[in-house]
């Protein structure tokens, strides 16, 4: 296979990732993913397999996802080997809303998804979402390693 077409493959897997975001999917969504996949939000909550991935998504789009759109707006993508590939896109999500029910702002992210292709197809083995916090570069921390805004 030419790197051309594995790349448009999994370029593919990232838009249909999408696609059945916005479709509220949850069932084709947890489709894209290995059975042993593993998911880490952007607030840290780390879901392991398939199933967890499935029903993480489904509460959420039941509630605060339920109106929202995820828009993919670049991708690259790379290959350490012939077998696996590591997506990174910049996203901007919208209609999205707080527990409850509050509109919220847009924002924005990079969504790191590593690939596997067996049999031919590529298949989301473990994906690392980030938000992007406008003006940081990191969280502020105090002398004491505390983070500021922590309660002890």
């Amino acid at each position: 296979m030419s790197a051309s077409t594995a790349t448009s493959e999994v370029t593919h897997i990232v838009n249909a990732f999408a696609d059945a975001w916005n479709r509220h999917d949850m069932e084709e969504f947890a489709e894209l993913f290995a059975a042993d996949a593993e998911f880490v939000n952007v607030v840290g909550l780390w879901w392991k397999g398939r199933a967890q991935i499935r029903q993480a998504h489904e509460h959420t789009h039941a509630t605060m996802f339920r109106n929202s759109r995820l828009t993919i707006l670049e991708t690259t993508v790379r290959f350490p080997s012939p077998q696996f590939a590591i997506a990174r896109s910049h996203w901007r999500l919208e209609g999205h809303e707080t527990p409850e029910g509050q509109a919220l702002p847009p924002r924005t992210g990079l969504l790191a998804n590593v690939l596997v292709s067996t049999g031919g197809a590529w298949t989301i083995i473990d994906s690392q979402n980030t938000d992007i916090v406008e003006g940081a570069l990191s969280r502020p921390q105090q002398a004491d390693g505390q983070h500021q805004g922590d309660v002890s």
